[in-house]
């Protein structure tokens, strides 16, 4: 069970740090915020789903070695641990942490639903004292309805904030708040206590670069740690990539499906690249490049073989849901060859 606490967190992460994604558009109220703010705002919003993963990652034991990453549950194993999660919380319906668990979980799993009530339900039995009930409650609002980052959610986040003001995603969080009521001086304070956390070396860079933006948007020079690390690396090259719907499966497409293709490394791991569009029309072809990776510096071709993803989309979210339609394919970089996608399975 903890292995699997460890994975459900971990993926849990992930999702997050994928419908964060939007969470920096121009807000009602910041609209008389500086138009420098605004573009900073705009280069802000291009990397939170990764960095609000890493800093879930930072946070967990897990190991990214193949050989254990094969040992651990699949998906069809989590839902099952889930199903008797359920019904063991239904006999022991004031175990904090089982709800906490079943929420984290229930994120893995796409059911969002499910999620704000489990730690919903956490956040009402431990009366709002828990840190980290309150921060998970407010992240499974936003996933339901991103308009919470400027209402319930965003004043859970400031409420953990003042209870665990050293808690990493809260600072993250706090910071995206700021940023987009326009209180840039207050982005940058979160900010830069979040890097006093030990974070990984791409979360550090990260950071270190949103804080050179907000130095840059207030007439200030980048300090020396933001100086140190960011340096952008321009896109190089590209995977000319064809995709189609197998037969069998084009009576399910809407005529305005929504498509994903995510690029990750052979072996496994989270996401490096990501496309999305719009469709109307089979088959589709596309170019994914460095420049669609989701942190900078990032070289596709560096890092041996990946492996392509193509997902279509039913609800228009990133993270895959029950039902969605999704193909795959190896590409090797030796090969020079464009590469060819097939949609042909349903998601469980």
């Amino acid at each position: 069970m903890t292995i699997f606490i460890i994975l459900s967190a971990l993926l849990a992460a992930l999702a997050a740090g994928l419908l964060v994604w939007p969470l920096l558009r121009p807000a009602g109220a910041q609209s008389a915020a500086t138009p420098r703010a605004g573009i900073a705002a705009t280069v802000v919003a291009a990397m939170l789903p990764l960095a609000a993963f890493v800093i879930y990652f930072a946070a967990s034991n897990w190991s990214w070695d193949p050989a254990q990453q094969a040992a651990e549950p699949t998906m069809p194993d989590m839902q099952q641990m889930l199903a008797q999660l359920q019904e063991r919380l239904a006999s022991a319906p004031d175990d904090v942490e089982g709800w906490k668990m079943l929420g984290r979980s229930a994120a893995v799993v796409g059911d969002f639903v499910l999620a704000r009530e489990a730690f919903g339900k956490a956040f009402t039995l431990t009366r709002g004292d828990d840190p980290d009930a309150m921060i998970g409650y407010a992240e499974a609002l936003v996933a339901n309805d991103e308009r919470e980052i400027d209402g319930q959610a965003a004043d859970l986040f400031e409420r953990a904030l003042v209870m665990a003001p050293d808690n990493a995603r809260a600072l993250w969080y706090g910071g995206i708040i700021a940023y987009r009521r326009g209180d840039l001086p207050l982005a940058q304070q979160r900010w830069v206590e979040l890097q006093n956390h030990d974070l990984p070396p791409d979360l550090r860079q990260i950071v270190a670069e949103r804080l050179a933006d907000i130095e840059a948007t207030q007439g200030k020079p980048p300090g020396p740690a933001a100086a140190a690390t960011a340096s952008p690396t321009p896109a190089v090259g590209g995977i000319p990539i064809s995709i189609d719907v197998a037969p069998s499966l084009k009576a399910q497409l809407s005529p305005r499906a929504t498509l994903f293709v995510i690029a990750r490394r052979g072996e496994g791991g989270p996401p490096l690249a990501v496309v999305r569009r719009g469709v109307g029309a089979w088959p589709v072809s596309l170019t994914m490049s460095d420049a669609d990776a989701m942190l900078p510096g990032t070289q596709l071709a560096s890092g041996g073989p990946l492996r392509l993803i193509a997902r279509i989309s039913r609800s228009g979210q990133p993270v895959a849901v029950s039902g969605d339609l999704s193909g795959e394919v190896g590409y090797d970089f030796t090969s020079a060859h464009p590469a060819s996608i097939t949609i042909d399975r349903i998601v469980p």
